[in-house]
């Protein structure tokens, strides 16, 4: 067990292209496992647990031996309940570790060809659970050799992609969502399509015909605290891609829909605890903590 940044891992490795960890918090649940987004490619494992966890408006059940994935930038937290502990292994990476081998990146179709929120959740098929639960516990058992430990996890990493194309390649629909609010679904596409525009709460309650308050209890369940919240963080992670691309940050604000630098300013440092100015000069992406 290691504790960063107070949060207990039982399994804990980082580097510059992969985050790697395994986590069992017990309830009552003190940890954060609110909203956010995040560049990178997430695949998670549930072993145990008890809640939902709700992507882009879309709201999926805490099934133990399942997967999840989650592509860059897609809005996600989970919600707890009941009694037994939240376990799971993560495994986060950007896509340029699978150029050596899969330069077309075919293995990540799953990930890239869904609509956001969609046909995130799988369920593992014997043959299939059994490969990838050998590949987890491959990267589990390798300890105090970083080296070792990165080979083991990116050999795994394509092991376990290789299991979920082949339930794709079965099923591309292979996803069974609990809820599916039709009107916030789509909301949050017209959003996503129209995300640098001048888009404001009052004109998307006046094109789909919801009061304000309706569609911040609907967003409040199922996406972010409000809908504003979840048009900024989309804008502003967006944002981070175009720093990283060479855009100055002045021109990246105008871009992103921020009608003026000192907004984009505040809501990027608020959000990212940087300034966009560090991050175009770093070029690096944060890593999330969970």
């Amino acid at each position: 067990m290691v504790e960063i940044d107070n949060v207990k891992y039982i399994d804990y490795y980082k580097d510059s292209e992969l985050f790697f960890h395994s986590n069992r918090d017990y309830p009552p649940f003190t940890h954060s496992f609110g909203m956010h987004a995040h560049e990178i490619y997430e695949l998670q494992y549930l072993i145990s647990g008890q809640g939902s966890i709700y992507i882009e408006g879309m709201e999926y059940p805490i099934q133990p031996s399942c997967i999840y994935l989650i592509r860059s930038n897609e809005v996600h937290y989970t919600r707890l309940t009941g009694t037994e502990p939240y376990e799971r292994i993560i495994l986060h990476f950007f896509p340029n570790i699978l150029d050596s081998i899969d330069p077309k990146h075919l293995l990540l179709v799953p990930f890239d060809e869904h609509l956001l929120g969609n046909n995130n959740f799988y369920f593992l098929e014997k043959h299939s659970k059994l490969m990838i639960e050998n590949a987890l516990q491959n990267i589990l058992q390798v300890s105090n050799d970083n080296y070792k430990k990165r080979i083991t996890i990116i050999s795994s990493l394509f092991s376990i992609l290789t299991e979920i194309n082949k339930l794709y390649s079965k099923n591309p629909d292979n996803s069974f969502p609990v809820s599916k609010n039709s009107l916030i679904s789509e909301i949050i596409f017209y959003i996503n399509e129209h995300l640098f525009e001048d888009l404001s709460v009052n004109s998307l309650c006046r094109r789909f015909y919801i009061s304000r308050s309706s569609l911040n209890i609907s967003f409040k369940k199922l996406t972010s605290p409000t809908v504003w919240n979840y048009i900024t963080i989309k804008r502003l992670l967006a944002a981070k891609t175009f720093l990283y691309e060479g855009t100055p940050a002045y021109e990246t604000a105008l871009l992103c829909g921020f009608k003026d630098y000192s907004t984009f300013f505040r809501a990027y440092k608020q959000y990212f605890g940087t300034t966009p100015q560090k991050d175009a000069q770093k070029n690096t992406i944060l890593f999330p903590k969970s």
